[in-house]
């Protein structure tokens, strides 16, 4: 039988109040003791990009496992400070190597686009060079190189476009895009849409004779689907499958 002056914590009778806890003695309306409520963390991590991260980490750890003899607020906190101190490192020299990485792509680009350059003049040497040797169909086909259609008029719009990518580009807000060009097409029409791939709206914003383009001005993290259709002296040919990326 259940003493009321000594109740167990498995009584029925006896109901707890989450704001309270009883002490060892007799218990009654009296002796109710109200207890804090438990401390959290807020992290907010999920949150944070990697130079904050480590920025955090650069807070703490001093605190966690301060220089002796100083007290650390909270004991028994070296080895989790440890392991804290090791990813903070590691995340580090990281970021660092990224954002040299960056910082250099530029430069890089430049570099590419130049080499590119002279490599499009030396093909271009090359096929003068070839024609004038030989126009022979048969021997120019043999060199590795596409023969040139004929110069018949086109009786056909131009053919979907084929390969349309989009990637990444160099600067925050900015996109670029190739594509498989058609022969018959002299210019190639670009459009883009941020609301509905299917019933758009859709809104011209280039139209370009080259296979490549770049978009700027974009706002960054919004996703938006492109799609191209080449336009010939019959017309524009269908527009290709559309194709989506989120804005850097």
């Amino acid at each position: 039988m259940s003493d009321p002056l000594n109740p167990r914590y498995d009584d029925d009778a006896v109901t707890y109040d989450s704001d309270f806890y009883y002490a060892d003695e007799p218990v009654n309306p009296t002796n109710q003791i109200r207890r804090r409520p438990m401390a959290k963390l807020k992290l907010n991590t999920s949150r944070m990009n990697p130079a904050q991260l480590i920025a955090k980490a650069d807070i703490v750890l001093p605190k966690i496992a301060p220089a002796a003899p100083a007290t650390p607020p909270v004991p028994n906190m070296a080895a989790r400070a440890a392991a804290l101190l090791a990813a903070r490192n590691a995340a580090d020299t990281a970021n660092n190597a990224y954002e040299a990485a960056k910082a250099g792509l530029p430069s890089l680009k430049e570099a590419r686009d130049a080499t590119a350059d002279e490599l499009r003049v030396q093909h271009s040497a090359m096929g003068s060079a070839l024609e004038a040797e030989t126009t022979d169909p048969v021997a120019l086909a043999a060199t590795g190189y596409d023969l040139a259609d004929s110069n018949a008029p086109a009786t056909t719009p131009p053919a979907m476009i084929d390969n349309l990518q989009l990637t990444a580009g160099d600067e925050v807000g900015a996109l670029d895009g190739s594509f498989d060009p058609d022969d018959l097409a002299y210019t190639n029409e670009v459009q883009m849409t941020t609301v509905d791939p299917v019933s758009g709206p859709w809104a011209t914003v280039q139209n370009i004779t080259t296979s490549v383009f770049k978009l700027t001005g974009l706002t960054s993290a919004q996703r938006v689907w492109v799609r191209v259709r080449g336009i010939g002296s019959q017309g524009p040919g269908p527009w290709s499958n559309a194709v989506t990326k989120i804005v850097p």
